[in-house]
């Protein structure tokens, strides 16, 4: 998926690109290393709250597209792609 760094956001953050397989909780991609971190820190916190005011339980982010997309959404917008491999994204599977 493409993530691009919200506005508040643009000098702390770069644009990159992260792979992700829900069955698996792999991420992979040059992105890793920035996203890791946000996940970590969401799980320490058990929770996120949303723009609108929804709350979201944080304990398996890389399980559960919700969660995951809750932690991303709070520094970039999120550009999914699905792709088979981090190698080849024009095909299949991976999100």
């Amino acid at each position: 998926m493409g993530l691009t760094p919200l506005p508040q956001f643009e000098n702390e953050i770069p644009e990159t690109v992260v792979f992700w397989n829900i069955e698996t909780g792999e991420l992979q991609g040059q992105g890793v290393d920035w996203v890791r971190p946000l996940i970590e820190e969401a799980k320490r916190q058990g929770s996120l709250t949303s723009s609108k005011g929804e709350v979201v339980q944080i304990d398996d982010p890389l399980k559960s597209s919700t969660q995951l997309s809750m932690i991303l959404s709070q520094r970039y917008w999120v550009s999914p792609q699905p792709v088979e491999a981090p190698e080849d994204p024009q095909s299949g599977s991976l999100q």
